[in-house]
């Protein structure tokens, strides 16, 4: 799995849905309640269950919904009255759903909006203070992402600190390429979302799937971007390269950057497919709806990662 996020959930899943004996457990399983028809409820760790007297019925009982004294109640009220009640759907089992999914999300993005709109407030008045906003939402955002990353227990408040220092970094980054580049922001925003909503369609629609072959691949691309992308800013801070670095360099006419973009794009969309089925996964299982923050949280680092290399790739068509 190339998003480490949902490399840990898919561990965690994995390990709840499996009963004692290692067999996959259904949605709603509760390990140590196992009721029968007679009402007896099994308790581990011992041979028989204790029989409940409510729950015995009688020789000789008049059927059920006629009135009779001799007929067994049930805690809560006559038989016939629990199958009439609604079956308890995913919010009652308190599992997680795509709604659950969908609602985190768009929690999350608006906050990374707001922030982004402050920060990019600022940048335009002073360019100075808008820098050190830059700076404090990628640190802050990267140690947050470290932490939701790696931590056993999910933090829906970290989350959407994570949201708000990413949204500061992106505001002050997105001013001064818009200075440059007049019109460069809207041009990214409806690319991104482009993507986005195109990966997603195609991954409704089962025409793209994600496999082991997509997950080594994605995993390659993304460690051989990471290297390029140190590689070319230290020997450009070191001055063996000139200030494009790598990107700068021409193969048969074509920047590399521009091409590097390209497959950064192709690789942003090929991690959305695999957020998805992941998300996915969570939900065909069971999990609980505390996923659901987790599941939003993984998403929302791929899309912040796929904004700024389609941000960086118009630029560079832009310069051409």
């Amino acid at each position: 799995m190339s998003n480490p996020v949902f490399d840990k959930l898919e561990t965690q899943w994995a390990q709840q849905s499996r009963t004692p004996a290692g067999y996959p457990s259904m949605p709603g399983y509760q390990p140590g309640a196992y009721p029968n028809a007679g009402g007896a409820q099994w308790t581990p760790g011992t041979a028989q269950g204790t029989q409940q007297t409510a729950g015995t019925i009688p020789y000789g009982a008049p059927p059920y919904g006629e009135p009779n004294a001799q007929a067994p109640q049930y805690p809560g009220g006559p038989l016939e009255e629990a199958y009439r009640a609604p079956a308890a759907d995913a919010v009652d089992r308190g599992v997680m759903t795509y709604d659950d999914v969908i609602m985190k999300m768009a929690i999350s993005m608006g906050v990374l909006f707001a922030s982004a709109f402050v920060s990019w407030s600022v940048s335009a008045v002073d360019t100075s203070l808008g820098a050190m906003l830059s700076l404090v939402g990628f640190i802050g955002g990267f140690i947050l992402a470290m932490v939701n990353t790696f931590s056993k227990k999910i933090r829906p408040a970290l989350v959407l600190t994570y949201a708000g220092f990413e949204g500061l970094a992106l505001g002050a980054v997105s001013q001064v390429f818009e200075l440059i580049y007049p019109g460069i922001v809207v041009q990214a925003l409806i690319a991104t979302a482009a993507v986005f909503g195109v990966t997603l369609a195609l991954f409704a629609s089962g025409k793209v799937r994600n496999s082991s072959k997509l997950m080594r691949f994605t995993l390659i691309a993304l460690v051989s971007i990471l290297v390029y992308r140190l590689l070319s800013m230290v020997l450009t801070l070191t001055g063996v390269l000139s200030s494009g670095g790598f990107d700068s360099i021409t193969i048969m006419g074509i920047p590399l950057g521009i091409a590097v973009g390209l497959i950064a794009v192709f690789v942003g969309a090929s991690c959305l497919i695999q957020d998805f089925d992941q998300a996915k996964i969570g939900v065909e299982r069971g999990v609980p709806a505390k996923y659901a923050w987790a599941c939003a949280f993984g998403i929302l680092v791929t899309v912040v990662w796929m904004y700024l290399e389609i941000l960086r790739l118009i630029a560079r068509f832009r310069n051409n």
